[in-house]
């Protein structure tokens, strides 16, 4: 643990920090969207009559509100007034079917949602649920770019959307303003809920190995996460965090922790502009960094591979970039590198960083240090006011010089799963000091200096011929050759036994090479790259390995 002193107060609800940033900044830009502006007192504006809308709606301190929103500013308005009013911002993937969106309405209880053009069908059939449509284009300028944009838009959505019907109510965001306006007229705006250790965001887990459970998660525990990123660069770059020429890519969904907390959040904290972006679009995120002079930086993997590979930054003055990095799936360290040397190009002081994390802590725990080249494999040291061992898998019994189950102790702890106190006792566990340590399911080693490496999750570590062999390990060997794009690694039972099957993409390059000759050239450089036990037994070729709507691999697919 780096042990430290903020000077925020992290002891203040959501809003109450995006409320401090509006009196400092005023008239100045808060959010860039497809080429406009809104300033802070915009911002402000938009949330106080979303909260007034919000109450004249009936809803009250507890109320689970489901914003199921792109990123875009009626996303940060609803989330902004809800933490306003003491309600809990439940927020589920834009993108999402009907059975997604009833899984987590009857989830939470909700009897309100936001959700956006294509999305609105998801919500039908719910005859207790008030439903508020955002128009992705209604803030495109009313420019020759703001008009094509939304032509564009209109046509690709076309055929897409069908309305919610059978809802108590079905209101468009622009007339759910005005029924705000209408409250503040006779009651003013409502008070501002003042409770930071009650429940402000309820994140979905992924699922990849099971239903997604409901993450409580605290105003406190994400300004804490929010402010360890800033107090990064100040205490640790030496930077200073600059409110008039500092900016972050928002492109990260908003949905998930990540995007959530370490983009948006961060910057309503501390008053810095953010560029939207509903979507991960590698060339408009890039011509907006350097548009904006953007200089804090974060995406997924597959989104700085086709960034580099499109050559997008290429030559942009980096001199300025104060954090850049990537998280929400395991990073290969032939990324790192790449972006290690594009960042050496164009000027940057500092190296990309990758972290680790879970949407249980906020997301994440774990950093590189942005001073220096990570080493291979590792997945950096913990995050200020955070403490990190490993325990022997489904004990409390702390293990050192060998691999063994990841815990943490932060005050980025979840509070728990939202009706689901069996599944929360198995993450946050009571040890023999007394404190409680979310139990991650991940198999980690930690060496002498501290540094953390990642091996495995639990749910994914196989043994095979006595041996424990970890996919990850072996699809990191397997993407150093030429002709593999991206590969995954299954355990298979066959006969009480254990078989591991690679899935395989092709480089582009290669796409029409014999496969036969292919997968013996896969054998052979396994055979001599890897032990034995962990060389798989059977290679297929797909065209792309399945996703999750968050980017992760979904091994539910394969399997």
């Amino acid at each position: 643990m780096i042990e430290y002193t903020t000077k925020y107060n992290v002891k203040t609800t959501m809003y109450q920090q995006f409320e401090n940033s509006v009196k400092e900044r005023g008239d100045h830009p808060c959010l860039y969207y497809y080429h406009n502006t809104l300033s802070w007192n915009e911002t402000s504006d938009m949330i106080d009559k979303c909260a007034a809308a919000l109450a004249a709606n009936g809803v009250k301190k507890g109320d689970r509100v489901v914003i199921c929103l792109p990123n875009m500013p009626q996303c940060v308005a609803a989330v902004y007034a809800v933490n306003k009013i003491g309600a809990v911002a439940s927020m589920l993937h834009p993108l999402s079917v009907k059975s997604e969106a009833d899984y987590t309405i009857n989830l939470v209880g909700a009897k309100y949602a936001f959700c956006f053009d294509v999305s609105e069908k998801a919500f039908a059939e719910n005859p207790d649920l008030t439903v508020i449509k955002c128009r992705t284009a209604q803030y495109f300028p009313k420019s020759l770019f703001g008009v094509a944009a939304n032509l564009t838009y209109k046509k690709k959505i076309k055929g897409k959307t069908a309305p919610a019907t059978n809802v108590k109510k079905l209101i468009d965001f622009a007339d759910f303003i005005k029924e705000g306006e209408a409250y503040i007229s006779e009651n003013g705006v409502p008070e501002t809920a003042d409770d930071p250790q009650a429940t402000a965001a309820i994140m979905m887990t992924g699922g990849t190995t099971g239903n997604p459970k409901g993450v409580m998660l605290t105003s406190e525990a994400i300004n804490n996460l929010s402010y360890e990123l800033v107090d990064v660069v100040e205490q640790v770059m030496n930077m200073k965090v600059d409110q008039d020429h500092d900016g972050m890519l928002t492109a990260l969904p908003v949905f998930h922790g990540f995007g959530f907390a370490l983009c948006m959040h961060v910057s309503m904290c501390v008053g810095m502009a953010q560029a939207l972006f509903p979507a991960f679009d590698a060339k408009m995120c890039s011509d907006a960094v350097k548009k904006y002079h953007l200089n804090y930086i974060f995406g997924v993997p597959d989104f700085f591979e086709k960034v580099y590979k499109a050559g997008y930054l290429k030559g942009v003055d980096m001199s300025t970039m104060k954090l850049i990095g990537s998280g929400g799936d395991v990073v290969p360290y032939s990324l790192t590198e790449k972006m290690d040397r594009l960042l050496k190009e164009n000027g940057a002081r500092v190296h990309f960083v990758s972290g680790y994390g879970l949407t249980e802590c906020v997301t994440v725990c774990t950093f590189t240090d942005p001073r220096r080249e990570a080493p291979q494999g590792c997945i950096g040291v913990p995050c200020y006011n955070v403490e990190a061992m490993t325990v022997k898998p489904g004990t409390t019994e702390k293990c050192e010089g060998e691999d063994g189950e990841l815990c943490i102790y932060a005050p980025t702890l979840m509070q728990g799963y939202w009706n689901d106190p069996e599944e929360t006792a198995k993450m946050l566990v009571e040890h023999e000091d007394g404190r409680v340590w979310l139990h991650t399911g991940d198999m980690c080693f930690i060496d002498e200096r501290g540094d953390i490496y990642y091996r495995q999750r639990l749910k994914r570590v196989y043994k095979i011929s006595g041996y424990l062999v970890y996919p990850s390990f072996i699809e990191e060997t397997y993407r150093a050759m030429a002709e593999i794009y991206d590969c995954c690694v299954i355990g298979k039972e066959n006969g009480g036994k254990t078989m591991l099957k690679l899935f395989v993409v092709k480089n582009k390059k290669f796409a029409h090479d014999d496969e036969a000759e292919l997968i013996s050239k896969i054998k052979q450089f396994g055979n001599q790259n890897l032990s034995k036990w962990s060389v798989p037994k059977e290679v297929v070729f797909i065209d792309e390995l399945p996703r999750t709507k968050v980017g992760k691999v979904d091994f539910k697919v394969l399997n």
